[in-house]
């Protein structure tokens, strides 16, 4: 099954405005509708219609993430509607409002036990503090190892570009999930004793 997983941010109420995301590196991800969530760009573009998926929110318990999880509800079923897709399966995982590290530690292993074998992953590291990002990523890059199947679809990444008085004047979305890829190879060098790592990475990055 195809799962999305992203943070679900903690804007107060009327911060947490609709975006025209341009992609970078993968038009897959480019779309005509203003979303607030850079996870449905990825959404939109790798469910097909008639097929059943699931996203994974990561909720911290507050005011703010309820509310914008609605948010994130409302923005879904108006792309399904329009495209034809199903509504995701959407499955809450409530975490803490503190960075202690076994509150991670516990966000962690909730993720990992809802992937399965075959799963196809995204991830998006937009939201979330930059631990909460970092178990995200470590949380699919566990099941692409662990999971039978299981692949590295896209990881995603919002950016807003500011001019000079802080105000929005462009939204980006970027495809990293080279950089997942990256991460998986490095290991593999290391685990394997290369001798010059880095001039087989920089014959791969030339590829």
């Amino acid at each position: 099954m195809k799962k999305f997983v992203t943070a679900i941010p903690l804007q107060a109420q009327g911060k947490l405005e609709r975006k025209h995301y341009k992609a970078v590196g993968n038009l897959r991800l480019d779309m005509e509708e203003t979303v607030s969530f850079p996870i449905l760009t990825a959404f939109q573009g790798y469910v097909n219609p008639g097929e059943h998926s699931q996203i994974i929110a990561i909720r911290t318990d507050s005011e703010n993430a309820r509310r914008n999880f609605g948010i994130l509800e409302q923005e879904t079923a108006e792309l399904c509607r329009k495209r034809g897709i199903p509504y995701p399966d959407i499955v809450v995982i409530d975490v803490p409002e503190d960075e202690a590290v076994t509150t991670h530690v516990a966000t962690f292993r909730q993720l990992i036990d809802r992937f399965s074998d075959g799963d196809e992953l995204f991830g998006c590291l937009t939201y979330g503090t930059k631990p909460l990002s970092e178990v995200v990523r470590m949380s699919i890059q566990y099941a692409y190892r662990v999971k039978k199947n299981a692949s590295i679809c896209c990881v995603v990444y919002g950016q807003i570009i500011r001019n000079s008085a802080s105000e929005a004047k462009d939204s980006l979305v970027h495809d990293e999930t080279a950089l997942l890829r990256l991460d998986e190879i490095v290991r593999l060098l290391a685990d394997q004793g290369v001798e010059n790592p880095s001039g087989v990475l920089d014959a791969l990055l030339a590829l």
